[in-house]
C-alpha cells in the first residue's frame, strides 16, 4: 500500500511538473500603420509544427507551449516575417504589428467573397460600416429558430412588429419605413402597407438581414424609420446538397376538430372568375347567372382532424473552374404549412361615442401554405470582376374559415359563415455587376425586375339570423350573403449605377444614378344573393354547415334565387411612380479616428392615380415633385471595439 502511494505522488509531481513548464499565450496581429487586423496570418511557434491562424478579427491563441521561452514566427502575405521571444508568464495580450514588404513580388490575386452569414462577420461590418446598421445572418437565425425574416427582425434592437405584421421602429408605423432585396427596391402587394410582408422569405433563402435607422445618399428618399435589407444567399464557400424535413403541430389544434369552406383546389393554385362573367353587359349576366352554374363552389363547410405540420427545404451550390474564372450555382427551395384554430374569440364596434356597433364571438380556423424558392448564379473573373442573377420567388396562401354570432346595432342576432382565401406571390429578377479599374475606381450597376400579386379569389358569406328557438336566412340585407373576387397587380422596374474613387488611405468619394418605375393596378367584382323567395327549413346549428340542400342551383334555376353582379367604376384603380435620382457621397476621415458621411441627393418624382368617384365620374390626381435630401453621419472610434456614432 506504501508502494503504491508512493508511485502515485511520483507521477503527480511528474504531471504538475510537465504542466508547471506548459504555457498559453494569446494575441493579435494587425497592420503597423493602419491597425487593421490581419485575418489569416500564420503564427507559429519556431522548431515545432504548432502553429495557428488568426481569426476574423486578428486574433490567436496558442495552447500548451512547452519550456520556459518560446519564438513566434509570424508571417502574412506582402508583409515582413516577424520573430519575436517571448517568455513564459507573459500575461498581457501580444499586440504584434507587421510592417508592409515593399519589395517587389511576382503577382499574385486571391480573390473571394465574404461570407456574411455568421455573427462575427457582420460584426465587423456594423464595426466598419460608415452608418448606424443592426443585422441578424442566418446562422444566428438557425441556431434561434427563426423561420422567417419577420421573425428575424424581431430580434434587432428597436423594431417590433404589431399583430397585423407592421414593422415599428422608434414608435413610427409601416408607411415610414422601406424594404429592399439585396440592396434594391420590392414592392408589396398589399395596398395598405408599404412594406412587403417579411414572412414571404424564409430564413433557409437569407444570408441575413440588416436593419439601417439613419438616412444615407444613395438610398431613395421615401423612409424616415427604417431601411430593412434582405439579403439572400449566394454560393461563396465548397459544394454542397442539403436536405431537411421537419413537423410538428400547435397544441390547441393538433388532433383537434377543424372547419373548411367547399374549395376550388389546393392551396398550390390560386382560383380564378371566369373573365366572361366580369366582361359582359349587366343584362346579359342576370340573364346568364339564371340559367348556367357560375362559381366552382358552393357554401358548405366540412369536418376534419388537424394533422401534423409539415416542411422540408432542399438546396444546393456548386462552383464551376472555367479557363480560370469561376461559374458559382446555388438553388433552394422549400415548402412549409401551418394550421391554426382560435376559439371563444370577440371583436367589437364601437363609435368615437362609445356606443357599440357591432359585437361578435367567433371560432376561425386557418390553413397555410408557404412556397420559397432562390436561384443563384454568379460569375466572377478579370481577377475580382463579377456578374451576378438572382431570382427569387415565393408564395403564401392562406385560407380562414370562420363561424361568428353576435348582435348587429340594430339589435339583430346574428349568425355568419364566412370564409377568406388571401395569395400573396413574388416574383423578382436582379442582375448586377462589380468592376475594378486599378487600386482606386470601381463601379456598380444593378437592375431588378418585381411583381408581386394579392388574390383574394371567392370570398364568402352567408348570413343567418336566430329568432327565438329558429334559425332563419337573413334577408334584411342583400349584402350579406355575398362573393367577393379582388385581384391587386404591382410590377416595379429598378436601375442602379454608381462609380467610386478611392484616395488618401481610407478616403472614398461615390455618385450614383437611379431610377424606379412602379406601377399598380386593382380591380374587384361582387356578387350579390337575393333570398327573398327562399324560405328553407333549418332543423339546427349543423344545417348551417350545408346550405347547398337549399341554396343551389336548382333554387337558382327555379327563381328562388337571384344573383346580382357590382362592378362599378369606382371598383377599380391604376396608379403609378417613376423617379429619377443622382447622388454624390463621401466617407472623409479628417484625423484617423474621426469619419465623417456626408452626401446630398436628388430627386425627381411623378406619381399619379387614374379613379372614379362614387358617382362613376372618371378622375385623375398626380403628384409631381423635385426634391434635395442632404444627410450626414459621424462616427468617432474610441478604440478598437467602441465607438461614439
Amino acid at each position: 500500500m506504501i508502494k503504491t502511494n508512493k508511485m502515485f505522488l511520483t507521477a503527480s509531481a511528474m504531471i504538475l511538473s510537465v504542466s508547471a513548464q506548459a504555457f498559453t499565450l494569446k494575441g493579435v496581429v494587425v497592420d503597423n500603420s493602419t491597425k487593421e487586423p490581419l485575418i489569416g496570418a500564420t503564427v507559429q511557434v519556431g522548431g515545432t509544427t504548432t502553429g495557428v491562424i488568426t481569426d476574423i478579427d486578428g486574433r490567436f491563441e496558442i495552447k500548451d507551449i512547452k519550456g520556459k521561452t518560446c519564438t513566434l514566427i509570424v508571417q502574412y502575405v506582402s508583409y515582413k516575417t516577424q520573430e519575436i521571444v517571448v517568455e513564459k508568464g507573459q500575461k498581457d495580450e501580444l499586440v504584434i504589428a507587421l510592417a508592409p514588404d515593399n519589395q517587389q513580388l511576382d503577382e499574385l490575386t486571391v480573390v473571394a467573397k465574404k461570407n456574411l452569414e455568421n455573427e462575427r462577420s457582420l460584426m465587423m461590418e456594423r464595426q466598419k460600416s460608415s452608418v448606424a446598421i443592426e443585422n441578424i445572418g442566418a446562422k444566428e437565425m438557425s441556431t434561434e429558430g427563426i423561420s422567417n425574416v419577420e421573425e428575424g427582425v424581431k430580434k434587432i434592437t428597436g423594431v417590433s412588429v404589431a399583430s397585423a405584421g407592421q414593422i415599428i421602429v422608434r414608435g413610427l408605423g409601416d408607411r415610414y419605413s422601406t424594404t429592399t432585396l439585396n440592396g434594391l427596391p420590392i414592392a408589396s402587394p398589399n395596398p395598405d402597407h408599404k412594406l412587403i410582408p417579411l414572412d414571404l422569405f424564409p430564413s433557409s433563402t437569407v444570408k441575413n438581414i440588416t436593419v439601417s435607422k439613419v438616412y444615407e445618399a444613395n438610398s431613395f428618399a421615401d423612409y424616415s424609420g427604417a431601411h430593412i435589407d434582405i439579403g439572400t444567399k449566394e454560393q461563396t464557400g465548397e459544394d454542397f446538397f442539403s436536405l431537411s424535413f421537419n413537423t410538428g403541430g400547435k397544441f390547441n389544434t393538433l388532433g383537434k376538430d377543424t372547419y373548411q369552406m367547399d374549395r376550388d383546389g389546393t392551396l398550390f393554385e390560386t382560383p380564378s372568375l371566369d373573365n366572361k362573367l366580369r366582361d359582359m353587359s349587366l343584362v346579359d349576366f342576370e340573364e346568364y347567372a339564371g340559367k348556367n352554374q357560375l362559381f366552382n363552389t358552393s357554401f358548405d363547410v366540412s369536418r376534419s382532424k388537424s394533422l401534423p405540420e409539415f416542411g422540408g427545404n432542399v438546396g444546393f451550390g456548386k462552383n464551376f473552374d472555367i479557363n480560370g474564372n469561376t461559374l458559382s450555382l446555388l438553388a433552394s427551395m422549400g415548402v412549409s404549412n401551418e394550421q391554426q384554430t382560435m376559439l371563444d374569440a370577440s371583436v367589437r364596434t364601437l363609435e368615437a361615442t362609445g356606443t357599440t356597433l357591432n359585437d361578435f364571438s367567433y371560432d376561425s380556423y386557418s390553413s397555410e401554405l408557404k412556397i420559397a424558392g432562390l436561384g443563384s448564379l454568379g460569375y466572377s473573373f478579370r481577377k475580382q470582376d463579377q456578374l451576378n442573377y438572382t431570382f427569387f420567388y415565393a408564395r403564401n396562401a392562406i385560407d380562414n374559415y370562420m363561424l361568428r354570432e353576435g348582435y348587429d346595432y340594430e339589435d339583430h342576432n346574428l349568425i355568419g359563415s364566412n370564409n377568406v382565401t388571401h395569395v400573396y406571390t413574388l416574383q423578382n429578377h436582379q442582375l448586377g455587376g462589380k468592376h475594378f479599374f486599378g487600386d482606386k475606381w470601381s463601379m456598380n450597376w444593378s437592375g431588378s425586375y418585381s411583381k408581386t400579386s394579392s388574390d383574394e379569389p371567392d370570398r364568402r358569406q352567408i348570413m343567418f339570423i336566430r329568432e327565438g328557438n329558429e334559425i332563419n336566412l337573413f334577408k334584411l340585407n342583400r349584402q350579406e350573403t355575398m362573393r367577393y373576387f379582388g385581384v391587386l397587380d404591382e410590377k416595379e422596374w429598378v436601375g442602379n449605377l454608381s462609380g467610386d474613387y478611392k484616395f488618401g488611405n481610407q478616403n472614398k468619394l461615390q455618385a450614383g444614378f437611379t431610377y424606379k418605375d412602379k406601377t399598380r393596378d386593382y380591380s374587384s367584382t361582387r356578387f350579390y344573393y337575393n333570398l327573398n323567395k327562399l324560405n328553407p327549413v333549418i332543423g339546427g346549428e349543423e344545417d348551417i354547415y350545408t346550405p347547398s340542400g337549399f341554396l343551389n342551383q336548382e333554387a337558382i334555376e327555379s327563381g328562388l334565387v337571384s344573383i346580382s353582379r357590382s362592378q362599378q367604376p369606382k371598383d377599380s384603380y391604376t396608379a403609378g411612380n417613376k423617379i429619377y435620382a443622382g447622388y454624390i457621397l463621401a466617407d472623409i476621415y479628417p484625423v484617423e479616428a474621426l469619419l465623417v458621411n456626408v452626401g446630398v441627393r436628388y430627386e425627381s418624382s411623378k406619381q399619379w392615380v387614374n379613379y372614379a368617384e362614387d358617382g362613376g365620374k372618371l378622375q385623375r390626381r398626380d403628384l409631381n415633385s423635385n426634391d434635395l435630401f442632404p444627410a450626414m453621419n459621424l462616427r468617432y472610434q474610441l478604440d478598437k471595439r467602441n465607438s461614439l456614432r
